[in-house]
């Protein structure tokens, strides 16, 4: 289980405790091992549930998140390759600083990020042993 210290100040958390999902539900969980450690945070408020289905309900387990892809540049020939890549990247990261955030390893990027980076690097024929720096097991606590 996470320290409550790992989970970001804007991520909600639920305290809920008569919710039909709270027995699987991350942010319940968040909740109640750790929240007597806040005495201030976002939460998700009961109508965000509708018919037994939360919109914020997350399940509680880990999922691979990648941290890195310093190394994957070494397998890139071409400068013009690597520079088109660095572009797409930062589109699709958000900025030029997010862009070296999550390259730096500073961020994680969650399975479909991964993905989507692989799928940008099949188009320039880079397939063979593609790994991104390392790779950590955790909970995914990017999506609001």
């Amino acid at each position: 289980m996470l320290n409550f210290s790992d989970i970001p100040s804007w991520w909600p958390l639920c305290y809920q405790s008569d919710c039909p999902q709270a027995a699987h539900c991350l942010r319940y969980s968040l909740c109640v091992n750790g929240a007597n450690e806040a005495s201030k945070w976002p939460c998700v408020l009961p109508h965000a549930r509708k018919n037994g289905k939360c919109d914020f309900f997350q399940e509680d387990k880990t999922v691979r998140m990648a941290r890195g892809f310093v190394g994957i540049y070494k397998q890139l020939k071409s400068r013009d390759a690597r520079h088109d890549i660095r572009m797409a990247l930062t589109d699709y990261l958000g900025s030029k600083g997010a862009y070296y955030r999550y390259r730096d390893g500073e961020r994680l990027l969650t399975p479909v990020q991964q993905q989507w980076i692989l799928n940008l690097l099949a188009r320039y024929h880079v397939t063979e042993g593609v790994r991104f720096d390392e790779y950590i097991d955790t909970y995914d606590l990017t999506q609001v």
